[in-house]
């Protein structure tokens, strides 16, 4: 046994370098919320909270169940959990809830993997995968400036590029013409809109899109919609992919009974923890589809280094999988940001997680959350 003595939090302000422009708003930043476990041996796992709808709610939250963590064992991480959901009453909550105890969990399965001097990726069943690929992330204010990102993430070795739409109709065409023009035909092209179209809208766009040769269209329509999500694949010329409509292994389920997608987009701050994440990749592995890492707003390098070991683990994995903290113009990690050679960041192979803390840039983030608070849409 290996009990848990503490649960401490940070609330933070990381900066982007650039705004992040997508279909509800163009934040200069990411609020999020680093987690310690400490045990009574005194090691320490860290965790990462997404703090983008409210830092102080997440903090609340997890604070509110503290004292089911504290005195119990560590390794015990899926009963921690399931006690949180029960005895914290926020089974009915999972949506927000998630996104808070994934930063638990997290930290639980860190401190776990360095009291056994082991990396993560062999408490979960060892490595699948050597490395994972990642896409690019498209980012710039008009046409011309996100061809010219997209033209740059090519130089640097990306062979799938991400983009967000949903922004304008005639925008978003002129967008996806001018990166298009810009990379090429060799380049894979996905593009996410954010549950910003109407059916009829989200029918309309895709047929006009068809010529570019997209790649797939990332939630088109409202989260719940799922019965038009598999009108919407029927009848769209391209491939259309549920996303923010996924959160746990239920609605995973849900996915494959009513055929709404051909791709699982969904990333652990979704499903509550890593454990949750294999277990909803396990579900759409019966299905024959495929899991793609899904990242937020609000996650740090700390969940790239996580992402990379669960991922590893997991044989329906996808290619072009989802990494945020590029967005960064520094990073809360020791070495910075999670290196990328053409696409691809080995899985690293040190105890727990691999993070080591930049307790400097921590103390900068926090400072800058006293001053600005949380970032606005």
């Amino acid at each position: 046994m290996m009990k848990v003595v503490d649960v401490r939090t940070h609330l933070m302000s990381i900066p982007h370098l650039k705004d992040y422009r997508w279909a509800i708003g163009s934040p200069r930043g990411t609020n999020n919320v680093l987690v310690e476990v400490e045990t009574e041996d005194g090691i320490i796992g860290y965790g990462d909270a997404c703090g983008t709808r409210s830092a102080e709610a997440v903090d609340a939250t997890i604070r509110s169940v503290r004292r089911y963590v504290i005195g119990q064992d560590a390794f015990r991480s899926q009963l921690i959990m399931d006690t949180l959901y029960r005895k914290g009453n926020w089974s009915n909550q999972r949506r927000f809830a998630n996104q808070a105890f994934a930063g638990i969990e997290m930290a639980l399965w860190d401190a776990c993997g360095k009291a056994l001097g082991q990396p993560l990726h062999r408490l979960l069943g060892g490595k699948y995968h050597e490395s994972i690929h990642w896409f690019g992330f498209v980012q710039g204010g008009t046409p011309d400036a996100l061809a010219d990102h997209a033209t740059r993430l090519t130089d640097q070795g990306f062979d799938i590029l991400y983009m967000k739409i949903g922004i304008r109709d005639d925008i978003d065409l002129l967008s996806v013409a001018s990166v298009r023009e810009a990379i090429g035909d060799g380049v894979r092209l996905r593009l996410d809109v954010n549950e910003a179209w109407t059916r009829t809208q989200a029918i309309r766009m895709s047929r006009q899109l068809e010529p570019f040769n997209i790649d797939w269209i990332e939630q088109p329509l409202v989260f719940w919609d799922f019965e038009g999500a598999a009108l919407l694949r029927s009848m769209s010329p391209i491939p259309t992919i549920l996303d923010q409509s996924i959160f746990t292994h239920y609605d995973v389920l849900r996915m494959i009974r009513e055929n709404a997608s051909d791709v699982l987009v969904l990333g652990f701050h979704e499903t509550g923890g890593l454990l949750q994440l294999r277990n909803a990749a396990a579900v759409a592995d019966a299905a024959g589809i495929s899991l793609n890492r899904h990242a937020v707003l609000g996650e740090s390098g700390l969940s790239t280094l996580a992402a990379l070991h669960v991922l590893s683990t997991i044989p329906n994995l996808a290619d072009g999988n989802q990494i945020m903290s590029g967005l960064f113009e520094q990073d809360v990690l020791v070495d910075g940001q999670v290196e990328i050679t053409n696409a691809r960041t080995p899985v690293p192979d040190q105890p727990g997680l691999g993070a080591q803390i930049n307790w400097d840039s921590v103390g900068r983030f926090k400072r800058l959350y006293m001053e600005v608070g949380q970032y606005p849409m």
